[in-house]
């Protein structure tokens, strides 16, 4: 401990100071914030009105806390008629809820007994002991199971499910189960012990949802008055555990501004407790403050997670929308990167409406308010779109989202329309966050590339995928990222999802760009950094290089160049190892489940049932192309068999890759041709074509020169 305090600063350990102290007193049972206040304590903390007119006032006129939790009979109407499917489809999860099943990360169905078992890892069958939460090895899996399934049931984000039924239906068996589990886990889960006081960010998530929960169904008659007042006990408690151990050094990534947002809704929406206004000024100093350190100056999150990116957009337009309901705007140093960031999500989309999963991706979400697949990021967009107003979000995102009519209420529908719709860039690059999107067009059956060209990321949920690809074709993912699976459940596959063989990426010597130290850690990272940058209508050309394999000796440089040929769906990739000595290399083309790989010579084909084909041709002296079987994790904790080709180069030091679609129109004819000066390719069809030369830093397509750039 001494050795990981050295260098710190004195902020730092006064901080660390005053938390290990608080928790030290809290083991010794001295610290009255680590039980459970009793009637002495509560009518210290709550206005001396009484539970029951407390209880009344809170029925009468809760304090604003969200726009569509003011007339929760209002909303709940309005859902039924705007999203009628969508409404039939949540009553259905909320009556598997009551009956004790439960669908969490990538799990269906899931039992943790009855009553309610909230230490339990029902897959692994451990139960963590209810121990001092500091006591505990939360990321052990012999200890506890799989802390992220435990903690996800513990969210509570089903209590919200629970109260939204109530308000669709006012049938009394939602709200009594809502009620009851709250009890049950107050009786089961005393301050500070076990695994769900473990995390702040998870007391936070927790918090959240008892508030939006109680707002939902606060017309209940299963909502009495000591149940109401013991509640607020409790959120108290959450309240002064995050503000003594917030993760300000800890994790000050989506940890920090998580356990922020639930100061913010601690403090909004609990105003009977006299700390309320010191949480909310809290929160929010800390929300401005890290937008600006979390976010690249483009708006691209910093640890290189498409997910976690859009868990910090989230964070920031329900900011937004706390705020709209107190008569409050974003400040402009918040909403001006929240903008950029959003501009981030929209690129992201790819034809069929989904964004890829480029680094970790944890399955859970700050509000389930809609069942949605967690590469479905529209809602988050079209929230953007109601609340600030952006045309480009709104059309992004398609329809008005239900999670936004939830949380805006009646008036969301209006402003939706209101906001307009305006087709956003087709392709762009973002220098700082280094992505590069590349499309042919905004349609469902259009072209659609990103090349991950950027840091390594902060702190550990990015993957050794320093130049990797993703590639949708008319319309259609083809090739992606393999996923997530896990994070400590099953830790060899912890390494082998976020490994470099498993991302369109090159490895070299069977080395990944990144070496790994630990599940979230990196020992040598691979920094990468855009070169070279052209989009015209024609064509989208993107150069980059990465220095992770200068832990090698000698060192070596990873190239990569990419040009995408938009008239014929066409892509060519060429990939250089800059070294004294010659290793062999692998570029890896990972496809998307339900498509099947056929290698022959130099040539592979992609194809998918019912849809075109992606052909591969690869030149570089003596390269084998093998398929392999793969797998791939569209959602946290369920992985799926996909097919695999590894392009493997075991001489010489560059590989050129051409990918064509098949189409409706048939193969491109592309000729690739090895001279002295060079490599020439040839793509289309009869008389009409496009020639490119590549030789040394430079391109020529039909006599236009694209430069690599310098190193």
């Amino acid at each position: 401990m001494i050795g990981k305090l050295r260098g710190r600063s004195r902020e730092e350990l006064l901080f660390r100071g005053a938390a290990l102290a608080a928790t030290l007193l809290e083991r010794a049972g001295w610290n009255p914030d680590g039980r459970e206040p009793d009637a002495a304590r509560l009518g210290k903390l709550l206005p001396s009105v009484g539970p029951q007119k407390l209880l009344e006032a809170f029925r009468a006129a809760p304090a604003p806390l969200l726009p569509g939790l003011a007339d929760p009979a209002a909303t709940a109407a309005y859902v039924r008629q705007e999203w009628p499917g969508e409404a039939a489809a949540l009553l259905d999860r909320a009556d598997a809820i009551v009956r004790g099943r439960f669908d969490l990360l990538g799990y269906s169905g899931l039992d943790f007994g009855n009553p309610v078992d909230w230490q339990l890892d029902p897959l692994l069958r451990r139960r963590a002991p209810l121990v001092h939460w500091s006591r505990l090895r939360y990321l052990d899996p012999a200890q506890v199971g799989d802390h992220k399934l435990v903690w996800e049931l513990n969210r509570h984000q089903h209590f919200v499910t629970l109260g939204q039924a109530w308000a669709l239906t006012g049938d009394e068996r939602y709200a009594e189960c809502l009620f009851t589990r709250m009890d049950a886990w107050m009786d089961a889960n005393p301050p500070k012990r076990g695994m769900n006081w473990a995390s702040a960010l998870e007391v936070g998530f927790r918090a959240i949802s008892w508030l939006v929960a109680l707002r939902l169904a606060r017309g209940s008659a299963a909502l009495t008055a000591p149940r109401f007042a013991r509640a607020l006990g409790m959120l108290h408690v959450h309240a002064r555990h995050l503000e003594v151990h917030l993760s300000t050094w800890f994790s000050p990534n989506t940890h920090l501004t998580g356990e922020a947002l639930a100061l913010v809704y601690l403090g909004a929406g609990l105003p009977e407790l006299r700390a309320a206004q010191r949480w909310l000024t809290a929160g929010r100093e800390i929300l401005a403050r890290e937008i600006g350190r979390q976010l690249h100056p483009d708006g691209v999150y910093f640890e290189q997670s498409t997910y976690y990116h859009r868990y910090t957009v989230d964070f920031y337009l329900h900011l937004g929308v706390v705020l709209e309901a107190r008569g409050e705007a974003l400040a402009n140093e918040v909403r001006g990167p929240l903008e950029r960031a959003l501009d981030y999500l929209v690129a992201l989309v790819r034809p069929d409406g989904t964004s890829p999963l480029v680094g970790d991706e944890d399955g859970g979400r700050l509000m389930m308010l809609n069942s949605r697949p967690v590469n479905d990021f529209r809602d988050t967009i079209g929230l953007g779109g109601a609340l600030l107003g952006g045309p480009e979000y709104c059309f992004a995102a398609g329809p008005l989202p239900v999670e936004a009519g939830w949380l805006l209420g009646p008036a969301a529908g209006d402003r939706y329309r209101a906001a307009g719709t305006s087709e956003p860039p087709a392709s762009v690059l973002f220098r700082e966050g280094g992505h590069a999107v590349m499309r042919s067009a905004w349609r469902p059956d259009a072209d659609w590339l990103l090349f991950d060209c950027g840091p390594q990321g902060a702190f550990g949920h990015s993957h050794a995928d320093a130049l990797a690809i993703e590639l949708t074709v008319e319309g259609r993912p083809m090739l992606v990222d393999a996923g997530t699976f896990t994070y400590v459940a099953e830790p060899e596959w912890r390494e082998r999802f976020r490994g470099g063989a498993k991302h369109n990426s090159v490895t070299l010597a069977g080395e990944s760009s990144a070496h790994s130290a630990g599940p979230f850690r990196w020992e040598a990272g691979a920094d990468a950094k855009v070169t070279g940058w052209i989009s015209t209508p024609e064509l989208d050309y993107a150069a980059a290089l990465h220095h992770g394999f200068w832990r090698f000796s000698p060192p070596a440089t990873h190239r990569r160049e990419v040009l995408f040929l938009k008239a014929w769906s066409c892509w060519i990739v060429r990939d250089r190892i800059d070294s004294p000595m010659r290793r062999p290399f692998s570029a890896h083309f990972h496809a998307a489940p339900g498509i099947a790989i056929q290698a022959v010579g130099e040539f592979a084909r992609f194809t998918g049932t019912g849809q075109g084909d992606l052909m591969l041709s690869a030149w570089a002296p003596h390269l084998v192309l093998s398929v392999r079987e793969s797998w791939h994790s569209p959602v946290y904790g369920v992985r799926v068999p996909a097919a695999a080709l590894d392009v493997a180069v075991t001489g010489g030091n560059e590989l050129v890759t051409v990918l064509a679609a098949s189409g409706g129109s048939g193969i491109p004819f592309v000729l690739n041709e090895r001279r002295d000066e060079g490599h020439r390719v040839r793509v289309g069809r009869g008389n009409r074509g496009v020639e490119i030369t590549i030789a040394g830093n430079e391109w020529r397509v039909d006599g236009v020169v694209l430069t690599a750039g310098g190193a």
